[in-house]
């Protein structure tokens, strides 16, 4: 930098303090404030008070109502005691107000056959009136859809407990049928008849009582079954022995009552042997 640019610069920066120490000196802050002179002109005041209390003029021109009461709240955080408080007040200015009203003889009340234009057009009051019903039928809905719910669960639960029992009932008729064949096969029947195994026959609850091996008995003391069973069983088989149920025994060779002499006589092999053979019919014949 040259010489010439340093003494520049600061020239530059003395004129800048210079400005800065007179505006200082000019600011009204730093300027001495003269001291204010607080007066109490009470007699221009009380002028005033008169002026404003127009106590020449009726109570109908001002209608200024006093509380007999001055309000007082224990706990102004109370915001339920506080506004009790202005609307009991209110409401003592209300009843004073009619009062004195009457004694002018002024109406105030509305007659039954006014008719005031409203604020609202009635378009904008239907939109209104329409909102107001859709929000209620929100809510019912709502409620609706919560009892719903509710029932839901509750059906659910008494489902689940009705699905419980029936599978207890269940259980127990399958444990007594099985001790029911334990019986049956070891050929100790004792009380077989004492076993009462019920059936859930219908949605309703209602169970019919079928006993255990109860009816006739067969030559082997073992319970016969009733006729569907038996035709079941000749038809399909009952689960036993099916080999060799057709192979000739000494009683089967035995049994004659199946054989008839007239029925045979003619296609013994004596006859076939006496007859011969049938011939040929001939031509002529046979045209």
């Amino acid at each position: 930098m040259s010489d010439d640019e340093q003494m520049y610069d600061e020239a530059m920066m003395e004129d800048e303090e210079t400005a800065l120490e007179i505006a200082a000196l000019q600011s009204e802050d730093l300027l001495p404030q003269p001291k204010k002179e607080f007066i109490n002109h009470k007699v221009a005041l009380r002028a005033l008070v008169d002026e404003l209390s127009q106590k020449s003029l009726s109570w109908i021109q001002r209608c200024d109502i006093t509380s007999t009461e001055p309000i007082v709240v224990e706990k102004t955080e109370n915001d339920l005691d506080r506004e009790l408080k202005f609307y009991q007040q209110g409401l003592e200015a209300v009843i004073q107000a009619q009062t004195e009203v009457k004694k002018v003889g002024v109406p105030f009340s509305r007659p039954d056959d006014y008719f005031a234009e409203m604020v609202k057009s009635d378009a904008h009051m239907a939109r209104i009136r329409q909102k107001l019903l859709d929000q209620q039928k929100g809510i019912q809905n709502s409620e609706e859809a919560k009892k719903q719910r509710e029932l839901r669960k509750y059906g659910k639960k008494i489902e689940q407990e009705k699905l419980k029992e029936r599978e207890d009932q269940k259980k127990a008729s399958l444990d007594k049928i099985a001790t029911i064949k334990k019986r049956l096969r070891s050929g100790d029947l004792g009380e077989v008849d004492d076993f009462e195994i019920d059936v859930a026959s219908d949605d309703d609850g209602s169970s019919a009582k079928t006993k255990g091996a109860r009816g006739k008995k067969g030559k082997d003391g073992k319970p016969m079954a009733n006729k569907k069973r038996q035709l079941k069983n000749d038809k399909f088989g009952f689960g036993g022995k099916k080999r060799g149920l057709r192979k000739n025994t000494a009683e089967s060779t035995s049994d004659m009552s199946g054989f008839s002499q007239k029925r045979n006589k003619s296609t013994g092999f004596s006859a076939v042997h006496k007859k011969g053979k049938t011939k040929r019919p001939g031509k002529s014949k046979r045209q």
